[in-house]
This record gives structure tokens, C-alpha cells and sequence, in this order.
């Protein structure tokens, strides 16, 4: 099938388990089933409420994608959606009217902006980084990431 990542499938008397694993992300999955059925055959899927119940949509979403050649785009890193979540952070700040160090305290935490707010401050320049990059993914940057291209979106 298309795409990049490694795949694999393993036909036991359970069925096909199928492992799908691209970027950071690996996702194993059991296809109740002989052998994978061809595209457009109607497949039910069941989602295990004691568990977070977005990564298991988000594996069926990529098995769906890998049975009918789709390329899906790759995952974020958890370092790149912590990045993501403080820049939007920072905007939605900013765009409130919010000053730097209220920012900061906003994103970080009062605690730590009280302990490390210094005049050369790396946490000062992170801070401007961060509402930089919020204005540039709200000024067209989030399309790399709808794009598939996480690494580039705004510096």
C-alpha cells in the first residue's frame, strides 16, 4: 500500500492484527476477519471506553487511510503539540490585549515567570517566540499542518 512508515500485518485465529507505525506513533489494531478486506467493504470498529478514545479514532482514521492508499499526515511529536498548544496560547493571549510577562505567566505559569523574569530572560525571548509564532500560524501557518508538513509551520 502507499505511504511511508513500516506496516505489517500477522493472520492469526482472532483474525488480522495489523500494526501501523509512522512518525512517533505506533498503532496496533486486530481486523476481526480471515484477511483484510478489500477497500470499500464496511468495516464496524469498537472503541474501549476505559481508555482515551481519541488515539483509538485516530488508528482507525489511519488503517481506513492505509486500506484505501491514502497517505495520511504524519503525527506530531509531543514536543511539536506542546509547541503548538503554548503558541496558540500565547495568540489567544496576545490578541487579548495580554503584555508579554502576562503572557508568559498565562503559558508557563505565574510561579515560574516570578522566579525567572529577568531583563535577558530566556524564558522573556521564548515568551515573544511563542506569540510570534501563534501570529504567523493564524496568518496562513496552520496550513502546513493541515498540509502534513509539521516542521514547516511558522519559526
Amino acid at each position: 500500500m502507499a505511504g511511508p512508515g513500516r506496516r505489517a500485518t500477522l493472520v492469526t485465529h482472532e483474525g488480522v492484527h495489523v500494526v501501523l507505525a509512522d512518525g512517533p506513533r505506533e498503532r496496533r489494531l486486530l481486523v476481526e476477519a480471515p484477511e483484510l478486506p478489500p477497500p470499500g467493504t464496511p468495516l464496524r470498529a469498537a472503541v474501549s471506553f476505559d481508555r482515551l478514545p481519541a488515539p483509538q479514532i485516530a488508528a482507525i482514521g489511519r488503517l481506513a487511510a492505509w486500506m484505501t492508499g491514502v497517505v495520511p499526515p504524519p503525527d506530531l511529536t509531543t514536543n511539536q503539540t506542546t509547541l503548538l498548544r503554548r503558541s496558540l496560547q500565547a495568540l489567544d493571549a496576545s490578541l487579548a490585549g495580554a503584555s508579554v510577562r502576562k503572557t508568559a505567566a498565562a503559558v508557563f505559569g505565574a510561579d515560574r515567570v516570578a522566579a525567572d523574569w529577568l531583563r535577558d530572560s530566556p524564558l522573556r525571548d521564548r515568551t515573544r517566540y511563542l506569540i510570534r509564532r501563534g501570529h504567523r500560524l493564524m496568518e496562513g501557518g496552520y496550513r502546513d499542518l493541515l498540509a502534513g508538513r509539521p516542521g514547516r509551520s511558522p519559526a
